[in-house]
């Protein structure tokens, strides 16, 4: 009310002016400018309202102490190609032999040697739980230490490097015992100043750029264009992508394929790739946005691993985002998951997974395709491999390097439990 007072304050003024012994034509010209003046003025004070109205806010609030364990076994056995001549009177180029491994053990559980290394070798790689903006307090404990802890520093993980070549053909048992608090992530109004991007900032680069099945073809971009429209605002960008999704890709587990391309081809994915739509095409229309790896946190459900997104504003900070939780509950396709949210009292609103995050979550790690040291080149030929990057870290998702001395095939049994009390 101050504001249009004082408006029409100065339109009275501006009234006045003729009385002012000038010219008819310095008159109007005087006026022009004056009204200029205050319309700017008004106009200026108008957007700052409205900015206001809409920035945001990230509260983390309600914590909830989240104690268990991680129990890692694993049974190793070496089948060596002369003691499948000795005993089966064949070797591991039969093929009937191969497919009753794979039937038997798995495709992913069996590792060939070519018996060129020096020694046998066993690598795993962990993602170690540590301290987010709503995951804090974090206490480990580890019954046998990594060899190594370092820093993923684009993407700010901690990563547990850990050399088990002595155990081979040895059952070996991890077990992780943690301790933290989860707070619930909100989001709420305040007057804090929306900022555009810092577009030179390392972050701005990082999470903007095209990776392995985080595409931004050509197709990808004009889909995300159309969806935004003339939407300028970042925060309103991302909500709109958010629902777009939540509309037209359905759950489905396992996903035919892994990426974005093949998802929005199919139109149906898991957890993971609901969460790469969302982030290629927040890149592709300037917003930063990363992936979030973890497992539900709750007696309720033993083990079961979840994914979902983040976007960052600046100013602001990052922004959850569940696509597949939030598809799940509108469109109601799942009704033994939503039975499970309502058990452990998780919000039942679709919308509520834009920008707010429940605390029964643990986050291992964020960001994808993350480098891992100390990796032997050939573990690149694995699937979800590239020059050594994994796409994500879960306790179970990233393989083991395995490689021997003599030729022959290990069989590696990776079993993870995860207990919470």
């Amino acid at each position: 009310m101050l504001v249009v007072s004082w408006i029409f304050q100065q339109k009275r003024v501006d009234k006045k002016l003729p009385r002012f012994s000038v010219g008819k034509r310095n008159y109007l010209n005087i006026r022009h400018v004056f009204s200029r003046h205050v319309f700017f003025i008004f106009n200026k004070i108008r957007d700052r309202i409205l900015l206001v109205r809409n920035t945001i806010q990230l509260e983390y609030k309600n914590p909830k102490k989240i104690k268990g364990s991680f129990i890692w076994r694993v049974n190793s056995k070496f089948l060596s190609n002369s003691n499948l001549r000795v005993k089966l009177g064949t070797n591991l180029e039969d093929q009937k032999l191969l497919e009753k491994l794979i039937r038997k053990f798995g495709k992913d559980k069996l590792y060939f040697t070519s018996g060129d290394e020096n020694k046998n070798k066993f690598f795993i790689w962990f993602s170690r739980v540590k301290e987010w903006e709503n995951q804090r307090e974090v206490k480990m404990k580890y019954n046998i230490q990594p060899i190594e802890t370092y820093k993923d520093e684009e993407n700010d993980n901690l990563i547990d490097f850990f050399d088990f070549s002595e155990k081979l053909n040895k059952k070996i048992q991890l077990r992780i015992n943690f301790n933290f608090d989860v707070y619930e992530t909100q989001l709420q109004v305040n007057s804090a100043d929306l900022k555009e991007y810092n577009r030179t900032s390392s972050l701005y680069k990082r999470y903007t750029k095209i990776e392995k099945y985080l595409e931004q073809t050509e197709e990808i971009k004009k889909l995300a264009k159309n969806i935004i429209g003339k939407e300028r605002d970042y925060f309103k960008r991302a909500r709109k992508i958010f629902y777009w999704i939540t509309e037209n890709i359905t759950y489905k587990y396992p996903p035919q394929e892994r990426g974005v391309i093949p998802t929005l081809k199919n139109k149906c994915g898991d957890c993971g790739e609901f969460s790469f739509v969302f982030i290629s095409l927040c890149r592709s229309v300037g917003i930063p946005a990363r992936f979030v790896s973890g497992m539900w946190a709750t007696p309720i459900k033993k083990q079961e691993f979840h994914a979902w997104a983040e976007f960052y504003l600046e100013n602001i900070g990052w922004i959850p985002v569940d696509c597949s939780v939030s598809q799940t509950l509108k469109m109601k396709t799942n009704k033994e998951f939503i039975r499970f949210l309502e058990k452990i009292e998780n919000p039942l609103n679709p919308g509520y997974y834009f920008g707010n995050l429940d605390n029964k979550r643990i986050i291992f790690s964020k960001g994808n395709n993350i480098l891992l040291k100390n990796c032997p080149k050939k573990l690149s030929k694995l699937k979800m491999m590239e020059n050594c990057r994994t796409l994500f870290m879960q306790p179970s998702s990233i393989y083991p390097f395995v490689a021997g001395k003599r030729k022959g095939i290990f069989i590696i049994e990776i079993n993870p439990e995860l207990n919470i009390l």
